[in-house]
């Protein structure tokens, strides 16, 4: 019974936007993840931190 639910639930609506919710979260992390790297590495080069 528990997997016929799962099954019905994961391939329905609710599963879909789940995951869909799931998976803008996970690319918007990403890119901020990616927009501070750059503001860090500018900020670096800026003030002539460089590791040589």
């Amino acid at each position: 019974m528990d997997n016929l639910w799962l099954l019905f639930f994961w391939s329905g609506p609710i599963g879909i936007g789940f995951f869909l919710l799931c998976l803008g979260i996970m690319i918007w992390l990403l890119a901020k993840a990616d927009e501070i790297s750059k503001h860090t590495k500018a900020m670096v080069k800026e003030k002539g931190l460089d590791k040589k």
